[in-house]
């Protein structure tokens, strides 16, 4: 059985077809295949592009930023120097432990230089706050007028932050003659640091 296709008549319809639709045809298939094309070959390049430049301007960024460290080495290693030693002084002045036996050897030393005898010291408890403790204290003294108030001074100067809340002054009926012994008692407070913040008490 053959099975004969005529094109003639199909070309003969098309001839028939006026010029501009031809052209309108011609026109719209060749944007069909265009938009095609771009959909799935241009716009995938393109977007692999984009994400192309922004890795590479991210690693030009940690580059930039690498340089820079480099370049400043050594003024951020005086900087940690320097911080470090802040960090001391730091922790001279507000230590992390209650360090009792060091307090009252200050203490002691002072004395003997301003040349004021010590004859009572009792530490109280510690009295947490938002980042530190208060550590209040007592202290009673002996010693000359002039000396008392050089007692004083010394323990203001030390590094370790202490304050003097009040004191109590009185003359010792004893003194020798020409001479102003004073016997007193002051109370004051030190500090140390809380690395963890004290739990707030539940309210009864």
């Amino acid at each position: 059985m053959n099975l004969k296709f005529d094109i003639k008549p199909i070309i003969k319809k098309i001839s028939k077809v006026k010029r501009l639709y031809k052209l309108l045809f011609s026109i719209t298939f060749n944007l069909i295949v265009f938009g095609l094309l771009f959909y799935f070959l241009i716009i995938p390049q393109i977007d692999k592009k984009h994400s192309k430049i922004e890795e590479y301007n991210k690693v030009t960024q940690e580059l930039q930023k690498m340089v820079f460290i480099k370049n400043n080495m050594t003024k951020f290693r005086n900087e940690h120097e320097e911080l470090k030693e802040l960090l001391q002084r730091v922790l001279k002045q507000l230590p992390e432990t209650k360090d009792i036996p060091n307090f009252l050897r200050n203490i002691a030393n002072v004395s003997a230089e301003s040349r004021v005898k010590i004859t009572y010291f009792e530490p109280k408890a510690l009295q947490p706050k938002e980042f530190f403790a208060e550590l209040p204290f007592t202290v009673r003294f002996s010693g000359p007028y002039h000396h008392v108030g050089y007692f004083f001074d010394g323990i203001r100067r030390l590094d370790r932050i202490i304050n003097i809340t009040s004191f109590d002054l009185n003359i010792e009926p004893k003194s020798p003659p020409g001479q102003v012994i004073l016997n007193g008692e002051c109370t004051g407070k030190t500090y140390v640091y809380l690395k963890e913040q004290p739990k707030a008490q539940p309210k009864k």
